[in-house]
């Protein structure tokens, strides 16, 4: 009994015989699959890097809300009164 049907087991094939050629993809197919791969690396690194960016911004914001008005007016005489040293020393420099 086992005869009879392997012969006709044989001959119905219900999967189609795939070459190695077949299954291999033409050679234009890595390329696109690799430069796109490329494109979608380098959009994660640019947006990666953009919220980066965005998040060191709105923390220095949110850091400075959070001190006293006095030393923030503090910082702006200090800052005021280096600019006036640098251009009184550029002054002395150019005579």
């Amino acid at each position: 009994m086992n005869g009879p049907f392997k012969t006709v087991s044989d001959r119905i094939c219900l999967t189609p015989t795939i070459k190695a050629a077949d299954a291999i993809p033409a050679s234009g197919a890595p390329r696109k699959t690799r430069s796109m791969l490329i494109v979608l690396v380098a959009l994660a690194v640019v947006s990666s890097l953009a919220a980066e960016m965005a998040y060191g911004y709105f923390a220095d914001r949110y850091e400075m809300s959070w001190v006293r008005p006095e030393l923030a007016e503090h910082a702006a005489i200090v800052r005021a009164q280096d600019r006036l040293r640098e251009k009184r020393a550029s002054n002395l420099n150019a005579r």
